[in-house]
């Protein structure tokens, strides 16, 4: 199995406890993973990687022009506290894979799983490049000032619009649509009008050809999980913890998803930089 994750050293550590949590809940499983990193990812982090990733991974670093997103990150202040340049390195991953690498799965460094993940790589996608789940707070296009251009593409304002912080992606299917450019493009229009510029050019480079998932692929809404709301982490098989708060910051709330990302932190010994 095929996964993917694109970051800089300040989420280097971050990136170190989600392929921890991967180990953890496939521990017999082959894992492969094909990272992108900013230039400041060191010997020192990539070694907290390969410790975290497990007995049973590998970790493959691809080599990717970044230039080619060199853009705004955006025009909303509270979200650009904690975005990096480095979320539109996604972009470029597919292209980058080797020819045998038909599925992949891109994860944030923001999310924990809890449960196995195959049955993602058994799923029929019906040729379409992405597999996302549906945004819990921007449900379609519209909402939260909309997607910037939409009306002028003639993109449909009540269409689904779906959060990229977990994508299911069909390598093949990917490069036949065009997605990387037809991202760029869009974002060389409309990054700095953007709340969240990368995932509306996803959204606009995938319109009405993308495939929705269950929030069980990535539960955004997972302060609902805690067992004091009721919940099980379990309930979702990737949790997202997305928006200003972190668990790896004092002011997130105590509870089973803090104490699974610290679980993870002690054990990889990560020692590295990380993002306030």
């Amino acid at each position: 199995m095929d996964f993917t994750l694109t970051f800089d050293a300040a989420y280097a550590a971050h990136a170190a406890v989600v392929m921890a949590t991967v180990a953890d809940v496939m521990p017999d499983d082959e894992l492969r993973y094909w990272v992108v990193t900013a230039d400041d990812v060191n010997q020192r982090a990539r070694a907290v990687l390969d410790r975290a990733a497990g007995p049973n991974a590998t970790i493959s670093y691809l080599d990717v022009d970044a230039t080619r997103l060199s853009k705004s990150i955006g025009c909303d202040p509270v979200m650009m506290q904690y975005l990096s340049p480095a979320m539109y390195l996604r972009l470029l991953v597919p292209e980058a894979l080797p020819s045998q690498v038909e599925r992949v799965l891109y994860m944030d460094c923001d999310v924990l799983c809890t449960d196995t993940l195959k049955p993602l790589f058994e799923m029929d996608m019906g040729g379409v490049p992405i597999g996302a789940v549906r945004d819990a707070f921007n449900r379609r296009l519209l909402d939260m000032g909309g997607l910037p251009g939409m009306m002028s593409y003639g993109m449909d304002p009540r269409a689904s619009y779906f959060n990229s912080g977990v994508l299911l992606i069909d390598v093949p299917a990917w490069k036949a649509a065009g997605v990387t450019e037809r991202s760029i493009s869009y974002l060389d229009r409309h990054a700095q009008e953007s709340r969240y510029p990368d995932q509306d050019a996803l959204n606009f480079a995938v319109y009405g050809n993308w495939l929705r998932l269950s929030r069980r692929w990535n539960d955004v809404m997972s302060w609902r999980l805690e067992p004091e709301f009721g919940g099980r982490l379990s309930d979702a098989a990737i949790i997202h913890c997305n928006g200003p708060l972190k668990p790896w910051q004092p002011n997130f709330d105590k509870g089973a998803r803090r104490d699974l990302y610290w679980k993870h932190r002690r054990l990889t010994g990560g020692l590295l930089r990380t993002r306030r």
